[in-house]
Formats: C-alpha cells, sequence, structure tokens
C-alpha cells in the first residue's frame, strides 16, 4: 500500500463574514479568517476550488519589468 501523500494547498476565504468554520468531509474542520490565508490539504482544497468566496493566493508574477523606452 503506498504511503497517503499530504500535499497542502493555500485558501483564502473574502466572503462576508470575519471567519467561517468548515467541516470537510475529509473530517478536518478549518477555521478561514477573511482576507488570510490557510494551508488544507489537496482533497479540502478541491473541495473549495469553485466556490467564489475560497480562491488559492495570486502569486507576484516572477518576470521582470520591461523599462519604459525613452524617447527622443
Amino acid at each position: 500500500m503506498s504511503p497517503k501523500t499530504t500535499a497542502t494547498k493555500s485558501v483564502t476565504y473574502s466572503g462576508g463574514l470575519d471567519s467561517v468554520t468548515l467541516h470537510f468531509l475529509s473530517g478536518h474542520v478549518v477555521t478561514f479568517p477573511n482576507g488570510e490565508p490557510v494551508d488544507v490539504c489537496a482533497e479540502d482544497a478541491s473541495v473549495l476550488s469553485d466556490h467564489p468566496d475560497f480562491k488559492a493566493p495570486t502569486k507576484a508574477a516572477s518576470t521582470p519589468t520591461a523599462k519604459p523606452s525613452e524617447e527622443v
């Protein structure tokens, strides 16, 4: 039997309440403070993936900013 992976994903709640506490079918109970990223297992993150109040935090672009061209 292969070991169960413990991959986590960061999810941020942005709904209308100060925080929400969810009881997942996985057995996990997680509290999401509004606007703060929370690490959850991949299974729990997939449950939230289609909900508009839960999003994975966006990471800053890793591409360098282009210099503005100098006009003569």
